[in-house]
C-alpha cells in the first residue's frame, strides 16, 4: 500500500513539473501561469508626421528693365531720365563740359537698411553703374544729384581723385539738403568735432562719424564761394595733373598749403556760411 501511494505521488511530481514548463509562454518567453495570456508588447506611439518646414523664399533679386536709353546714361523710366538729365546739364553748366560721356546705367533700388542711400560704382575708364535705395521724389536735389555729380566729376577729370573733395562736391550739389548741411557744419564744428584738413585730405577712405562728408561739404563750399564754380573746376583740373595740393592752392587760391585754408575756412564757418561775404579771388 505504501509503495502504491509512494508511485502516485512520483506521477504527481511529474505531472506537475510537466505544468510548469508549460508556463514558459512561446510568445514572451515569460514564466506566467496558463490562463494568464500575455498581453501584447505594446506598439510604440505613432508619431505624428512632422510637417516639412517651408523652405526659406529667398528674396528674388529685383529686375530693373532700362528702358530709357539717354546720350550719356539708360534710365528705368522717362520721369527718371528727364530728371537726370536736368542734373547733368547743371552740373556741366556750372563746371564744364567733360570730353566724353561714356553711358552708365541708372538703377532705383530697394532700400537694404543698413545706411547707405545710394553709391556710384566705377571701373577705369568708365562709370559701371550708379544705384539709388531712396524714392525717387525724394532723391531729387538729394542722392541722385549726388551720386550723378560722381559720375560727372569722373569723366570730368577722368579721375576718382580724392575722396575728401569728391564727397565734398557731390554734398555741395545736394540742393535740397544745403542749408540743413551748413547748419550740422556749424554745430559739429562748435563741438569741436572736426579734424584737422590733412587729415582728412589725402586720407581716401571713410571715417566711421563721417567728418568727410560734412568738412568736405563745407570747404567745398568755401572754395566755390571764393573763385565761383568754373574757377573751382579749374583748379580740380590743375589739382589732378599736379597732384600737389599745396601748389594747387597757391595758384588759384593764394593759400602757400593746406593749414593755411584751414584758418580762413574756419573764419567762413565761425562768421555764418554765408558766400556773399566770402572774399573773392583777386
Amino acid at each position: 500500500m505504501k509503495i502504491q501511494n509512494v508511485l502516485i505521488l512520483i506521477l504527481t511530481l511529474i505531472l506537475a513539473a510537466g505544468q510548469a514548463e508549460a508556463r514558459i509562454c512561446p510568445r514572451c518567453g515569460r514564466d506566467h501561469l496558463p490562463d494568464q495570456v500575455a498581453p501584447p508588447k505594446p506598439e510604440p506611439p505613432k508619431e505624428e508626421p512632422k510637417a516639412e518646414p517651408e523652405p526659406v523664399k529667398e528674396e528674388e533679386p529685383e529686375t530693373i528693365v532700362l528702358s530709357v536709353a539717354r546720350e550719356r546714361f539708360f534710365a528705368p523710366s522717362v520721369e527718371i531720365a528727364n530728371e537726370a538729365d536736368k542734373i547733368l546739364d547743371r552740373l556741366e553748366e556750372r563746371y564744364g563740359k567733360p570730353k566724353q560721356w561714356r553711358p552708365f546705367p541708372i538703377y532705383y533700388c530697394k532700400y537694404k537698411g543698413d545706411g547707405v542711400a545710394g553709391y556710384t560704382l566705377y571701373s577705369a575708364p568708365v562709370v559701371k553703374e550708379v544705384v539709388v535705395y531712396e524714392k525717387f521724389e525724394t532723391s531729387v536735389g538729394g542722392t541722385l544729384d549726388h551720386e550723378l555729380t560722381h559720375a560727372f566729376f569722373f569723366y570730368f577729370l577722368g579721375s576718382n581723385f580724392d575722396l575728401f573733395l569728391n564727397e565734398g562736391l557731390a554734398q555741395n550739389s545736394e540742393y535740397r539738403r544745403r542749408e540743413s548741411l551748413r547748419q550740422t557744419v556749424y554745430r559739429r564744428y562748435s563741438a569741436g568735432e572736426f579734424w584737422e584738413l590733412d587729415q582728412l585730405y589725402g586720407r581716401n577712405q571713410y571715417d566711421s562719424r563721417l567728418l568727410i562728408y560734412h568738412q568736405g561739404f563745407s570747404v567745398v563750399d568755401y572754395l566755390i564761394g571764393r573763385g565761383g564754380s568754373q574757377w573751382f573746376a579749374a583748379f580740380m583740373q590743375d589739382l589732378v595733373r599736379s597732384d600737389d595740393i599745396d601748389k594747387a592752392l597757391r595758384r588759384f587760391y593764394g593759400y602757400k598749403d593746406l593749414a593755411e585754408l584751414q584758418t580762413a575756412w574756419r573764419l567762413y564757418v565761425e562768421r555764418g556760411q554765408d558766400r556773399a561775404t566770402v572774399q573773392a579771388v583777386r
